[in-house]
């Protein structure tokens, strides 16, 4: 007994026809009687009985149906699935670049979702500049690319929104923000601060920020990198504002203090980049099925 046997059984049951369950599964109406008197050979009971022309089951023929529907069911939704991963060939993995203070934080935590689910596609992460990352995605080095704060459109890329990052108040253990219970916008006026460098689109956003505001700071420092801003922050240089994403967790060792600000949620925009013209892979389509779903989701729950 096999498969094949058991999926002409049950189309015979549910066709009632010999002519009809040859045509489904391409075999002669004489081959689909053969299995029928192999299976009542093997299980050693009438599987039909005729009455006026028409096939009636047998108790023992209803009950190898009912078996018959779920194992054919069970080998079809199988064999369905198996094509969907032959698909989604060895070599195919998914290139993707991003600037530093997104990578091994909002995009690790994307790739590592999306790998719990799909653990055969393999993913590339390359941490870039954020003019990089537009060459990476135009010139099709990168299947995708993550920037925060975009300030320039390029013709035949896509930016779609994937996050809201938002924006936290960092200082070291000696900062004057320390002996606060909340930190509010104007508490920041005047202060000593370490910054993202100028052309960071991440810096141009918190500029605009403070003009918005009226705040004026001392700029004692301008970094390209995020774990030396806060290791000059925890010394004491000054105090910084970056991605909530990028200091979880960084209380514990009591070096920095981390505030939200209590009179205003300040949040960067985090943009997936693809490119128009490009065909995209079944495991990039994929992989941006699933942070379609989560922004929407995120959405509604803000809503």
């Amino acid at each position: 007994m096999n498969i094949e046997t058991l999926k002409v059984f049950r189309d015979l049951v549910e066709s009632g026809s010999f002519s009809k369950t040859a045509g489904l599964n391409y075999i002669s109406q004489s081959a689909v009687s053969q299995q029928l008197k192999k299976l009542e050979l093997v299980l050693k009971c009438r599987l039909f009985n005729r009455a006026a022309n028409k096939l009636v089951l047998t108790v023992c023929g209803g009950k190898l149906y009912e078996g018959s529907k779920k194992i054919v069911a069970l080998y079809d939704a199988s064999m369905a699935e198996m094509k969907k991963l032959a698909a989604v060939k060895t070599a195919d993995e998914i290139k993707i670049s991003t600037i530093y203070s997104a990578g091994p934080y909002l995009v690790q935590d994307y790739i590592k979702k999306f790998m719990t689910v799909r653990p055969d596609i393999k993913i590339s992460l390359e941490y870039r500049r954020f003019s990089q990352v537009y060459g990476d995605v135009s010139c099709g080095r990168s299947d995708f690319g993550f920037l925060a704060c975009p300030y320039k459109k390029i013709s035949g890329l896509v930016m779609a929104p994937v996050a809201q990052d938002e924006m936290v108040v960092i200082a070291g253990s000696g900062s004057p923000l320390c002996a606060k219970k909340n930190v509010a916008i104007r508490d920041l006026d005047g202060l000593d601060f370490v910054f993202f460098d100028k052309a960071f689109p991440s810096r141009r956003y918190i500029d605009g920020f403070f003009r918005k505001h009226g705040i004026k700071g001392n700029v004692r420092m301008e970094l390209d990198n995020v774990d030396t801003i806060k290791t000059m922050v925890s010394s004491g240089v000054g105090v910084s504002i970056l991605p909530q994403s990028t200091v979880r967790n960084m209380e514990k060792d009591g070096k920095l203090h981390v505030f939200r600000f209590s009179d205003a949620k300040v949040s960067r925009p985090l943009y997936l980049l693809h490119s128009k013209n490009r065909k995209l892979s079944l495991s990039a389509k994929l992989f941006m099925e699933m942070l379609t779903r989560q922004w929407r989701h995120n959405e509604n729950k803000t809503a």
